[in-house]
């Protein structure tokens, strides 16, 4: 919540403002804690609207630069105040100078860097998670730089998914408005020469025009109608059709190699800032997107609380067939964050081995198919004309 207050100071004078807090109570606490007492508080409607329109967490390339200024300021022996204000300074992003501004008040008033961070809300739970690991073991710096390099690999590999991806779905949505255009525009005018039994090609050609013309609703409808489905879709057959999408063929498992990177990178992230195992389980658990893994994060879970070993939850056939194997090394040695560590380096140099494949596949892929829609076009247009042109010569 978003208040406007009323306070007053020890030397009895009045004070107005604008603060956050969860509740009044809150608020006149934290007032307390800075040496004013709380007189009056109402709702800042501007800032509750302002706040539901604002990003609900940062960025990946801010997260970047803050924990990347962070790491450089404390290794300068600069305060902690001070290192956040001289981050909001250097910032751009309007949300994370808000966030940094609000972080310092909370500090000064007696809150812990991770209470301060996550009463912004707008950092990750993993991220709050690894300060407080670093608060209790005085080495925040260290996590810091665990956190930037993290995120800086995070971002390479999901921004080379972005490119073998972003071409080919443009170079389809282009091909698909010409192809709509073509016969909803120029099929239809050019019906009038076509004979009464024109050829196979000239026959799907108008069958298609036709289609456009007269069912172009059934594009958005359906649209809308799986949106509708996926959003009231139970979160089990949710998960099973996950699984069939990292399943397919060709894409199916760089997109789940790039998933299960990710996932191991955090878990390594929290176990080497000194975060336990179980806890970092389950915030990794209630971070991840894709569902079939949060099921099995889950279990791996349930099986350690209940005296099993890390590793055999990962012999679910979900996961790499080395997952088990490198997870019960690390176990015997008690290395359980370098493996996790290695696993994602593992699997996110395949993906990118795979997906730099696809990217080199996927342009004369493209090529056919758009060669293959204008030679149905011209063949369906020319066919009837060079038939009608030769009847003519007769």
């Amino acid at each position: 919540m978003h208040y406007f207050y009323e306070a007053v100071g020890k030397s009895g004078r009045f004070v107005q403002g604008k603060a956050s807090a969860e509740s009044v109570a809150v608020l006149r606490g934290d007032l307390a804690r800075a040496g004013l007492s709380l007189v009056d508080a109402r709702p800042d409607v501007l800032a509750l609207v302002g706040a539901a329109l604002k990003p609900s967490s940062l960025p990946v390339p801010v997260l970047i630069d803050v924990f990347g200024f962070l790491r450089g300021l404390l290794a300068m022996g600069i305060d902690m105040v001070t290192a956040w204000q001289s981050v909001g300074d250097a910032l751009t992003s309007s949300v994370a100078k808000e966030a940094c501004s609000s972080i310092q008040v909370s500090i000064k008033s007696g809150y812990s860097l991770a209470q301060a961070m996550e009463k912004v809300k707008v950092f990750p739970a993993l991220v709050i998670g690894n300060v407080k690991a670093g608060e209790l073991s005085g080495k925040l710096e260290k996590v810091f730089g665990s956190l930037e390099e993290t995120y800086r690999q995070q971002q390479a590999l999901s921004q080379q998914v972005l490119k073998a991806t972003m071409y080919p779905l443009i170079s389809l949505v282009v091909l698909f408005f010409i192809a709509v255009g073509l016969l909803a525009g120029v099929v239809p005018q050019l019906k009038e020469i076509f004979p009464p039994n024109p050829p196979l090609p000239t026959k799907i050609l108008v069958f298609l025009s036709e289609s456009v013309v007269g069912y172009w609703w059934l594009v958005p409808f359906v649209a809308v109608s799986v949106g509708f489905t996926w959003w009231r879709m139970p979160a089990s057959i949710k998960t099973r059709v996950w699984e069939l999408l990292y399943r397919a063929p060709v894409f199916g498992e760089p997109l789940k190699n790039v998933v299960l990177s990710n996932c191991f990178d955090n878990l390594a992230l929290m176990l080497d800032a000194g975060v336990s195992l179980t806890q970092s389980l389950r915030i990794v658990a209630d971070a991840v997107t894709s569902r079939a893994l949060k099921v099995r994060l889950e279990y791996i879970l349930s099986n350690i609380e209940k005296g099993g070993r890390l590793s055999d939850g990962f012999r679910d056939p979900f996961f790499p067939p080395v997952t088990a194997g490198v997870m019960a090394q690390g176990e015997m040695i008690g290395a359980i964050d370098a493996y996790f560590r290695r696993l994602s380096g593992f699997l996110r140099d395949r993906a990118q081995a795979r997906l730099l494949t696809l990217s080199t596949l996927i342009e004369p892929l493209l090529l056919l198919l758009g060669g293959g829609m204008l030679m149905l076009l011209a063949v369906g247009i020319f066919l009837p004309i060079y038939g009608q042109m030769k009847n003519m010569g007769r």
